[in-house]
């Protein structure tokens, strides 16, 4: 199950709501809800939006398990909102895009190091290493 299904979940228990009320809520069939467990696909952000709107929480709430609210930019909002739309391998090249000019801008600097650390910085230079040995 997603991260986001699980917070879904979690919030619902925090309420004591089931999905049938989670979906009163929000002006949707529970069929609709339903699908989204049984699928066990990720939410777009639009239905986390109206599922946030319905809690009376915040999206950097829904995504801040440990309480603490960060503030998104509107280019960042933007952002998040051209990542949904991709499907599951433009997301992986996405994110392994980000890892990679992280990576660049990380070269030489402690940064590398942490990033070596959290094991993010592999992965992306695997891939930077993989796209320039086969050009397409």
């Amino acid at each position: 199950m997603s991260y986001e299904l699980e917070r879904i979940e979690a919030l619902c228990r925090e309420r004591g709501w089931s999905h049938y009320r989670l979906a009163i809520e929000m002006d949707t069939s529970p069929n609709n809800i339903g699908n989204l467990f049984r699928r066990t696909t990720t939410p777009s952000i639009p239905t986390i939006r109206r599922i946030c709107d319905v809690m009376g929480i915040t999206m950097a709430q829904f995504y801040s398990a440990d309480g603490v609210t960060v503030t998104l930019s509107e280019r960042q909002k933007r952002i998040l909102d051209l990542f949904d739309y991709l499907d599951r391998d433009g997301k992986l090249k996405a994110e392994a895009y980000m890892e990679g000019l992280s990576v660049q801008k990380a070269r030489g600097t402690k940064e590398m190091e942490a990033l070596d650390e959290k094991g993010t910085g592999a992965a992306a230079e695997a891939f930077l290493m993989s796209e320039e040995e086969d050009p397409k």
